[in-house]
């Protein structure tokens, strides 16, 4: 219309209404996408803190959720993770708050076997077993849904 030399003002028809709405619509899927792998994004991030840096760490149900790129992603955040906390020499999945007592009693949820490898012994976690075990052999456990802590 511009290039014939029309006045748009006068004369906006219903095509010119058309491609408007087309493309705020565009815009706001567009802001609902980029939210939308935001949030995934997110979530992907907070695997790493709650679960562990290893893919393999992660349940099969959440596993099978992921795409080819969010798995690549996790893997590239917990690299990066790994890095920084070799670099400076904490383990930063750890409590910040220093608990009371380094060992805490728990419950074993689901049967894993004989000889699971402790930092200083070897257990025997059946299932429904009560155990007396450090805070740092069981959080990996526990984050997994693994086994339980059992209060007071």
């Amino acid at each position: 219309m511009q290039e014939e030399s029309v006045d748009v003002r006068e004369t906006r028809n219903a095509d010119h209404y058309g491609a408007l709405i087309h493309h705020l619509s565009l815009i706001r899927n567009k802001r609902c996408l980029m939210a939308y792998v935001h949030n995934r994004a997110e979530i992907i991030q907070s695997f790493a803190w709650k679960v562990g840096l290893e893919l393999l760490e992660l349940p099969v149900e959440v596993q099978e959720k992921l795409s080819p790129s969010e798995k690549n992603y996790f893997g590239k955040h917990s690299a990066a993770l790994q890095s920084y906390m070799a670099e400076v020499g904490i383990d930063l999945n750890v409590d910040m708050v220093p608990p009371k007592d380094p060992y805490i009693k728990v419950r074993v949820l689901d049967d894993m076997g004989e000889g699971i490898l402790l930092s200083d012994k070897t257990a025997n976690l059946a299932r429904h077993s009560m155990h007396f075990l450090k805070r740092t052999d069981a959080e990996q456990y526990i984050a997994r849904g693994l086994m339980e802590e059992l209060t007071g």
